[in-house]
């Protein structure tokens, strides 16, 4: 048997017994290499192997880790229902017992034409520009980059949605508090393969496909935010609880 294999499997074997759990660290590659006495190359191809079958990845600066075998749930509409006090991805993670640590960008930009058309304005009208990278237990989960006309926002408290009394509380109760209420949101929903950069960003395997949504929020006949959305398919599960009428 491959040296490499040999170190997968027995990796392997430690997760599947529990005795290594989730969010557990790995030994670093120079100790997995002294204690099997192999190069490094042979340790990051058992790595990698481990990682292609979802059960490992790494964090940047800190190490590999045992990837939680559950999946977070995402529950669509009652996610965006008032009244709540946190943004969704929040309540998300506290139901899955993860920690979240989120990195945004926010900037003042003009709307490209396709944002423009989303939002129903003028093309080359002020809008903010947001992207977001949630990560769960250190693990990525999400990416997305999200657009808000600042003819709605601008000078107002929730200008920057990351910034103030209401940074991270949600779509509806920051546009409820600037006296815009929310009352519908649509959500394009498209299965496809990663890119190379998303395949990077968000640590996916090789052969995991991502969910893109396209996002709009809407207050009667105004939209107020419309948002490109991905995550990895294997770290989410969708659920949607929808009314018959």
């Amino acid at each position: 048997m491959p040296a490499y294999i040999e170190i997968a499997e027995d990796i392997r074997h430690r997760i599947t017994s529990g005795e290594l759990a989730g969010g557990d660290r790995l030994p670093t590659e120079r100790e997995l290499c002294e204690r099997w006495d192999v190069s490094p190359i042979t340790v990051r191809k058992a790595l990698e192997s481990l990682r292609a079958d979802g059960l490992i990845y790494g964090v940047r600066g800190k190490g590999t880790f045992v990837r939680k075998p559950q999946q977070l749930v995402r529950s669509a509409p009652k996610r965006y229902w008032r009244p709540h006090t946190k943004a969704t991805f929040l309540n998300e993670a506290k139901e899955a017992g993860r920690a979240v640590t989120v990195q945004a960008d926010v900037h003042r930009t003009y709307a490209p034409g396709e944002v423009a058309d989303r939002l129903g304005i003028e093309r080359g009208t002020d809008v903010q520009r947001i992207t977001y990278l949630i990560r769960m237990d250190e693990q990525p989960v999400s990416s997305s980059v999200c657009w808000e006309p600042l003819a709605l926002t601008g000078g107002t408290e929730i200008e920057d949605p990351t910034r103030g009394p209401l940074a991270n509380t949600g779509i509806v109760p920051r546009f409820d508090s600037i006296g815009v209420h929310v009352d519908a949101v649509r959500e394009a929903l498209h299965v496809r393969m990663p890119t190379a950069d998303e395949a990077d960003t968000l640590d996916i395997p090789p052969g995991v496909p991502v969910i893109a949504i396209d996002q709009a929020f809407r207050a009667g006949d105004i939209v107020v935010q419309v948002a490109d959305i991905v995550f990895a398919a294997d770290r989410y599960r969708l659920e949607y609880d929808m009314e018959i009428k």
